[in-house]
């Protein structure tokens, strides 16, 4: 490994998980990068498969597979992955009791039969799994082909089946949010692999995770209160989420992501060592930067939600060049990527067995057990040679040269791309006619929360089961509103909007105690909600920025 360990940025800690990660900071010894992935791949795997981000060649899924790569026992993987579930189990109690499953099946059939048992019918319920022995798991899994592939497809929510004689077995649109602890050596040996060139082991989203602190071992110091403040926070997070179809980029923002953001990502993954392992780091980019606006309580990507994705991303990059060994990557890898390109660069036309064997002095052998491990070649029976009327010969072909079209980004099928154009709203389809002065115009960041509420009150909520209420009818206007809807937000944005509602909301809540109280001939004396130091901390810390009006 190099000498000098990778260095998050600071910009990579923004909304609403860089804030419950700064919160938790002092209570745990775990890196906060480790808490922060941690948490958002908890997050990504509660909200499920609805929220999707549009791009020009499709949806993309918003699944985090984070991996946590440090050193035995001064890593801090599991503390840092163990404090950011205690906030989930505090933000979403069905979800964790039910959706969250420790070690992921090393066997295809096992990785299926997990998800289809939680399926409604053949639709997959979301699951967070959580796997704190990466490396058994990584060294399994080369024995059973099918999880590479159950594994591929599920990053893609694209649907899975497997059909025995015994099994029959069928998952539509899975999606899982993974949290997974490696040692460095192990996972350098193990991605340095050909199934890490077939695609499987580049889907994950490595970060360098190490001991950030030593805190006492008889101190008392207790994580409670800031731990459910946070869980609250991230409720509203969910919740919120779980009611968004489309997350979109606008048009101001596209620019700026085509000018910056993604001109750095392509230059750290232009060589063809880094490209096999960090292939999908544009992905991701647009991945984290949509989990970034959702958790803010917004349906649009900002460019402050892609410099934060950016930064995270960086340092994955920075991670894997970290951890490889010495020089490049694995012969036998490099060997693949060698075939795999040289077949990519002939389009449709593919490539035969003998120019293959000339280009790249490779054995039979060796190409016939290359191409059994990539899922990118397919081989085809071609012509004869000219004049010759002797047998087709074979070619190899790119499978992605066939489809021009194809997601980069997803890989949808046609049932999920045609599913998803019947439930985008109609509204929708006007987007792309706004004026080019209002697309410029800069993303209003509303409040992320409603007021903080006290104990009494938040307990009497903590008593509800977590289940999205029904949306209540809203009345049809009779008049056309002589205020726009945008000069409504910039007020509702602004600190005396907030007031505004804080007022509505603490005079609704007053109504609503007088009227279920029981008639007194003297009136009680209400009781003065609890605050502690560290709730009042919270408060601060959880709170979105305001933005002015």
């Amino acid at each position: 490994m190099q000498s000098n360990a990778p260095v998050i940025s600071n910009e990579a800690f923004h909304g609403l998980f860089g804030r419950i990660t700064d919160a938790l900071d002092p209570y745990t010894e775990g890196s906060k990068v480790g808490v922060m992935v941690s948490l958002m791949s908890a997050y990504s795997a509660y909200i499920g498969y609805g929220p999707t981000v549009e791009t020009g060649k499709g949806s993309s899924p918003l699944a985090l597979w984070g991996v946590l790569v440090g050193r035995s026992g001064v890593g801090r993987k599991g503390t840092a992955t163990g404090i950011a579930r205690r906030v989930v189990e505090g933000a979403f109690a069905t979800f964790a009791e039910e959706n969250v499953v420790e070690g992921l099946p090393a066997t295809g059939l096992g990785f299926i039969t997990e998800l289809a048992d939680r399926a409604e019918g053949t639709l997959a319920n979301p699951v967070w799994f959580i796997e704190e022995e990466g490396d058994a798991l990584l060294s399994n899994a080369r024995r059973d082909a099918k999880v590479g592939i159950y594994l591929r497809k599920s990053f893609d929510a694209q649907t899975i089946a497997h059909k025995t004689k015994v099994d029959d077995l069928r998952v539509r649109r899975p999606h899982l949010g993974l949290t997974m602890h490696v040692q460095p050596r192990n996972w350098a040996a193990v991605a340095g692999g050909k199934d890490a060139t077939g695609g499987t082991w580049n889907r994950l989203l490595p970060v360098w995770v190490q001991q950030s602190k030593t805190l006492p071992v008889f101190e008392s110091s207790d994580a409670h209160e800031a731990i459910r403040q946070a869980a609250r926070a991230l409720r509203q997070a969910g919740d919120y989420a779980r009611q968004v179809d489309t997350v979109t980029v606008p048009g101001h923002v596209a620019r700026v992501f085509e000018a910056k953001h993604r001109p750095i990502v392509e230059a750290m993954i232009s060589t063809e060592a880094m490209s096999q392992y960090a292939e999908r780091a544009m992905a991701y980019m647009i991945r984290l930067a949509g989990l970034f606006a959702l958790s803010e309580r917004r349906d649009e990507i900002s460019e402050r939600d892609f410099d934060a994705a950016l930064a995270l991303v960086c340092y994955s990059i920075e991670t894997i060049a970290y951890v490889l060994p010495e020089a490049e990557a694995s012969e036998e890898a490099s060997l693949a990527v060698k075939v795999e390109n040289f077949v990519r660069e002939a389009g449709l036309e593919g490539r035969t067995a003998t120019e293959i064997y000339r280009a790249l002095n490779i054995k039979a052998a060796d190409l016939r057990e290359i191409v059994t491990q990539l899922d990118t070649i397919e081989v085809v029976k071609g012509h004869s040679a000219k004049g010759t009327g002797g047998r087709p010969s074979m070619r190899y072909l790119y499978v992605d040269a066939q489809v021009p079209e194809t997601n980069e980004l997803t890989n949808l099928d046609v049932e999920k791309t045609s599913e998803i154009v019947l439930e985008q709203p109609a509204e929708s389809a006007t987007t792309e006619e706004a004026a080019p002065e209002e697309e410029a115009a800069p993303v209003t960041e509303t409040p992320a929360f409603l007021p903080f509420l006290s104990d009494d009150e938040w307990d009497e909520i903590d008593a509800v089961p977590n289940v999205m209420p029904e949306p209540e009818p809203v009345a049809q206007a009779t008049e056309e509103s002589t205020v726009s809807e945008e000069a409504v937000k910039a007020f509702l944005s602004s600190p005396a909007g907030a007031e505004m509602l804080q007022e509505i909301l603490m005079s609704m809540m007053a109504k609503q105690a007088a009227a279920s109280a029981p008639q007194m001939g003297a009136a009680t004396k209400a009781k003065a909600p609890r605050r502690s130091r560290a709730k009042s901390n919270a408060e601060a810390l959880f709170q979105a920025p305001e933005v002015a009006a």
